[in-house]
């Protein structure tokens, strides 16, 4: 369950979006997919369409190569070379995405806040969110960077003070101790 609420609040369509707008945005864009979702269990939607529309909105935000780049480690991102990396990244993606189209159907109309920002330094912002409902709150962390060309990205999400980048580590970390960084393709590719 916690992985689809991480999924979920996911969200946000934007570009050159600037420091002052991102927790109005962020809510616009959360406040969407929740309608979405809403939608899609009213209408009987399947995962797949669902998906596909909360993707659309979260995309153009989020930096899937910086989060390959972390959730893989530097110190084996810098031993691949370009074409390893390249496919590494487009495997990563998948199945961070496929996680979350597995959880869609957890979501049960629960509230969704933005509740602030928290500058933590000159190029990183946390943006704070709850997802809660009668019995339960999970606190959400959206970890934004600002780029070179002045947009900001999420590269890291927190729930309940869990990184989903630190938990794809220890898995990709325990599984390069078994086996080859060739064998961990293999291994993706045949789950994607």
């Amino acid at each position: 369950m916690k992985y689809f609420l991480v999924g979920l609040l996911l969200v946000v369509n934007l570009f050159a979006l600037q420091e002052e707008q991102i927790q109005l945005y962020m809510s616009r864009n959360i406040n969407n997919v929740v309608k979405i979702l809403k939608s899609a269990k009213e209408n009987n939607l399947s995962k797949k369409i669902t998906s596909q529309k909360i993707f659309k909105i979260f995309d153009p935000i989020f930096d899937y190569k910086l989060m390959a780049r972390l959730a893989l480690g530097g110190r084996i991102w810098r031993t691949l070379d370009g074409e390893q990396k390249s496919e590494f990244t487009k495997l990563f993606i998948k199945k961070l995405k496929a996680s979350y189209e597995s959880k869609l159907d957890l979501y049960n109309g629960q509230a969704i806040t933005v509740d602030g920002i928290d500058k933590i330094k000159k190029n990183r912002i946390l943006l704070l969110s709850e997802l809660s409902d009668e019995k339960q709150k999970y606190d959400i962390t959206y970890k934004f960077y600002k780029a070179k060309n002045d947009q900001w990205y999420i590269y890291d999400v927190n729930i309940l003070g869990v990184s989903i980048i630190q938990t794809y580590r220890a898995q990709f970390s325990d599984e390069l101790k078994k086996m080859s960084f060739d064998a961990l393709l293999k291994k993706l590719k045949k789950q994607s």
